[in-house]
């Protein structure tokens, strides 16, 4: 059997034997919470109350992600404080940021990551590009999604210095059989239609054991931004289909296991761009205009399987998870600007010695260029942990976790003449690099909680992880490209701890506050550039944060008044901040920073009809030591403020049911959402500069009806005064979507 597969299978196995297993433990029944008000959540690895967790959470429901007609990542971020990102302009790119640690428009690794039940989804190796990719799965039969802040490398490994987002799916039922289907139609102001279709199915196969789900999806998003040069109007429209199956089989209490696999595709065809004239904000050519040779977009195809068995011993649970994943993406946009310019200016004094052609001819003035980026990745992950129930005075859960790593990254800069046609070869491109890594990581993991008193307990963690990376760089490399370049191999090993210790006193049965010192790390690797400068770095080292947090969290007035409050510091030492020199990333360790800021989650429930959610976030992230070297091609200073990290969000959200009878109830709704004006990027990082991103103020609202509990028609308007708010500044600047109101039917069956 190959190597790989034995991860899954693993699983298989557990399947196998755990009913006898389970069989021959004396029951110990999971403890049940049942309050209405209280959200259950897995984010410590462990079912607890979210008001019990000693960390800071956002847990948004599935029923909360239905009503707000949240599509994708980023209608869920601003809900979120602390959570924002780098904004590419279309569906699944860009890059996630959790307590502002991000550190600029050539980040390529990721400071946070992405689990999908329990799926890694996001790559942890050094050279697997993740931070173009926001993993975007259509939010259809999701459990919840849970935003974990602070670093959690004791429990979930590299590469979340920030945090993690985790989306948890809905499982099949054995008891019954049931399904859902619904359809919208969207119109866009300044836009085009757009519409979703989704169905759900659940198929009970051995009553009370085996069960199946199966879900299915189309959403065509209406475009709305008009690229000039083409004349295409409504370019950045784009469809998101695929579908999800689960299976779970639970033959006895004490035994689950659960199969699930994810098919989905998007293609965009343009982006939500703005071209600006420079050094200001006003539309070059019109609203939601933007101009680019071509009609280039992003094609990301998502794939992932996962086995997760889990069963009761006498004291605690076993889990046992195996996990595929891979995607596939084509990114392109324009990049005319940036490399002609550049390229005729690194070209021309060898021009005629060295080609023995003027650079008119070799690379003319009126040359348009292309740019291609495609990361590709395949992973397979593992891990087996054991938790402990409450032994007397302590708990603990101790783990193994296994990650392999493929990825491969394409890079070319193709050249066009001024009618778009492709030039002859070898003069079809500036730049054609492709990047391979091979990523394997073996951890062990671990922590112990004691409880002093009944109100009081200490939890202390670490997680040892060995990773392992060979890489390889082939083709020509960067703008002189007529020049060969040899294939280089580079081999790169790593070892690190991870710390957690946490004090948490529970003054109250439904009031909690901790104190939470955790630390992270991101994993270095090798210098790709293949003309680094002088001094370069041959190896980066990883980068590593502490985060030490003080936090209150509960309930009062019976459940009337929810609160989350929490206050932090982070330590960001050994920054990878990479640079583009001469149109090659140059990677680095360069500075650090220092990032201070408080979170706010209030609900409050004047009645049984009225619901008042409000989130607020303070983040200040500045840098407190820069390179001279980096300094000098970045312009960034110590002090200056990491970018695209607002000072302050809030979101505000009233929802009041009407029960109309005793068959139909109504729902009335209002979101409001604020975000601080934010620096774009680095002053030299961009041909404009640093730019402050403006302020954003949006309303939304929603109405629906639902009819003896089974049919559902809502309506929706987001951006109700049809604001024009910037996401990210530069040649072409990334704009949120204009008014959109959207009409919605339901029926569960």
């Amino acid at each position: 059997m190959p190597r790989k597969w034995v991860i899954l299978t693993s699983c298989g196995v557990l399947a196998l034997s755990a009913p006898q297993l389970a069989a021959a433990q004396s029951a110990a029944p999971v403890n049940e919470i049942a309050d209405g008000n209280e959200i259950i959540v897995t984010a410590s690895k462990r079912a607890e109350k979210l008001q019990d967790v000693p960390t800071a959470i956002t847990a948004v429901s599935g029923e909360k992600i239905e009503a707000l007609g949240i599509r994708d990542f980023r209608d869920y971020a601003s809900l979120v404080p602390g959570l924002s990102q780098r904004d590419s302009g279309a569906p699944g790119t860009g890059t996630i940021i959790l307590r502002g640690l991000n550190s600029g428009a050539q980040q390529t690794s990721n400071t946070s990551a992405v689990y999908i039940d329990e799926t890694p989804f996001s790559p942890s190796g050094f050279l697997s590009v993740g931070a173009l990719l926001t993993p975007s799965p259509e939010l259809a039969e999701v459990e919840r999604i849970e935003v974990l802040k602070g670093p959690q490398g004791t429990l979930y490994g590299a590469s979340n210095l920030g945090g993690l987002v985790r989306i948890i799916t809905k499982k099949p039922d054995a008891s019954r059989f049931f399904g859902t289907a619904s359809a919208e139609v969207s119109s866009v102001s300044h836009g085009e239609m757009g519409f979703l279709v989704r169905g759900s199915v659940n198929v009970p196969i051995v009553q009370d054991q085996l069960a199946l789900t199966a879900t299915g999806y189309y959403r065509r998003a209406g475009g709305f931004a008009d690229n000039v040069t083409t004349g295409t109007n409504d370019v950045n429209r784009s469809n998101l289909y695929g579908g999800r199956v689960s299976l779970r089989y639970q033959p006895t209490p004490d035994f689950t296991f659960d199969l699930s696999g994810i098919y989905q595709n998007i293609e965009n065809e343009g982006y939500a761009f703005q071209r600006l004239v420079p050094g200001t904000f006003q539309a070059a050519f019109g609203r939601y205009d933007y101009a680019s040779y071509a009609d280039l977009g992003a094609d990301i195809k998502y794939r992932i399987v996962n086995t997760n068995a889990e069963y009761r011993l006498g004291f605690g649970t076993l889990t046992a998870s195996g996990s595929y994943a891979r995607y596939k993406t084509n990114i392109e946009t324009d990049a005319t600007n940036p490399y002609i310019a550049l390229g005729r200016t690194v070209l021309g004094p060898l021009a005629v010695p060295v080609f023995g052609v003027p650079i008119d001819t070799l690379l003319p003035a009126n040359s348009v260029a292309r740019f291609q980026a495609s990361p590709n990745m395949e992973k397979w992950t593992g891990e087996v942990r054991l938790a402990s129930d409450r032994m007397g005075a302590f708990e603990f859960m101790i783990g193994g976790f296994y990650t392999d790593e493929d990825s491969i990254y394409y890079t070319t800069v193709f050249v066009h003449d001024a009618q778009g046609n492709l030039r002859p070869a070898p003069r079809d491109a500036l730049v054609k690099a492709t990047t391979t890594s091979r990523y394997k990581e073996l951890a062990g993991f671990g922590n112990m909680t004691f409880y002093l008193t009944d109100t009081l307990d200490i939890t202390g963690g670490l997680r040892y992880a060995h990773n392992k990376q060979v890489a390889g760089t082939g083709g020509p490399g960067g703008i002189t490209y007529y020049l060969p370049r040899t294939p280089l191999t580079f081999n790169f090993s790593d070892n690190s701890l991870s710390y957690l210790a946490t004090l948490r006193w529970r003054p109250a049965p439904n009031i909690s506050a901790y104190l939470r010192a955790a630390s992270g790390y991101r994993p270095g690797g090798p210098q790709t550039n293949p003309t680094p400068p002088p001094g370069a770095q041959t190896f980066v080292r990883p980068d590593t944060v502490w985060n030490y947090e003080a936090g209150v969290k509960g309930s009062v007035l019976d459940g009337g008044l929810s609160f989350d409050i929490s206050a932090f510091r982070i330590e960001w030492k050994d920054i990878q901040l990479n640079s583009l020199v001469n149109g090659i990333i140059l990677q680095g360790n360069a500075a650090s920073a220092v990032v201070d800021g408080f979170e706010l989650q209030l609900t409050a429930r004047p009645s049984d009809l009225l619901t008042v959610n409000v989130s607020a976030g303070h983040t200040s992230a500045r840098l407190k030591a820069i390179d001279p070297t980096a300094s000098s091609v970045t312009g960034a200073q110590a002090g200056n403020k990491l970018p695209l990290t607002p000072s302050w969000t809030t979101a505000i959200l009233v929802d009041h049911q009407i029960p109309f009878s005793t068959s139909v109830s109504g729902n009335v709704g209002a979101t409001l959402r604020f975000q601080s004006d934010m620096p774009s990027n680095y002053p030299a990082v961009t041909p404009v500069g640093q730019r402050k991103i403006p302020e954003i103020t949006t309303v939304d609202l929603r109405a629906s009806a639902t009819f003896n509990e089974r049919f559902t028609a809502q309506v929706r308007v987001d951006n109700l005064f049809d604001k024009l708010g910037f996401t990210n500044i530069g040649v072409d600047s990334t704009v949120i979507r204009p008014r959109t109101i959207t009409a919605g039917l339901s029926a569960k069956f």
